[in-house]
């Protein structure tokens, strides 16, 4: 499976000269280091099962996986999107859900709610890869974000994600290119077959 997305580790952290719209404020890449996620384990434990049970919509084909227990390997980590809430960035680990170079894999942000938790991205709406930047921009109190994919040295695809009052959605996507001297380019592309938020993604989730 190939989302609508390709991505290019950029060492420069300013933006891209020339760049107008939705990507004028996108920065080259720069590492971010997320703080864990310190859940319960009655948290965890739900949180797993209900992302194994998504496996055939987020077509990851995990189901399918010789490896069971696939989601012992998905990594917690608090994403600082909102000033108010508990949101939780979690990745597949290494496998079915997660390539063996180990830069695209399936993802999902998690909205925690006292005893209840719901999903504000999946794989099923395209939220593949890795994260890339969390922007300054807001809607609905949650920042923008881009995740990337890795399509070789000198191609990546960029993926923009903004908050709908009920999930992120796929607003934009870009190719970076990196020519053989190092200069970068983004090139805007067209997005299509974006699924929707579905009241299953809103639905909020017992955690007990």
């Amino acid at each position: 499976m190939r989302p609508a997305l390709i991505l290019v580790l950029i060492g420069s952290l300013g933006s891209f000269p020339g760049q107008t719209g939705l990507w004028k404020m996108v920065e080259g890449y720069r590492p971010l280091h997320l703080k864990a996620y310190a859940g319960s384990q009655g948290q965890l434990v739900r949180v797993k099962k209900a992302i194994a049970g998504r496996a055939g919509v987020d077509n990851w084909n995990c189901a399918d996986d010789d490896d069971p227990g696939w989601t012992e390997n998905l990594k917690f980590e608090e994403l600082p999107v909102s000033a108010t809430e508990k949101i939780v960035l979690v990745e597949a680990g290494n496998g079915c859900a997660r390539g063996g170079q180990g830069s695209n894999g399936a993802m999902w942000v998690i909205r925690f709610q006292g005893d209840k938790f719901s999903f504000l991205a999946t794989p099923e709406q395209q939220f593949n890869g890795w994260l890339y930047s969390i922007q300054e921009t807001t809607s609905h109190g949650f920042r923008d974000l881009v995740l990337g994919w890795h399509m070789s040295a000198g191609e990546t695809d960029l993926s923009y994600f903004r908050f709908d009052g009920t999930c992120y959605q796929l607003i934009g996507a870009a190719t970076n290119l990196r020519d053989e001297n190092g200069s970068e380019r983004i090139i805007p592309q067209p997005i299509s077959g974006v699924a929707g938020c579905k009241v299953v993604n809103a639905r909020m989730i017992e955690t007990r």
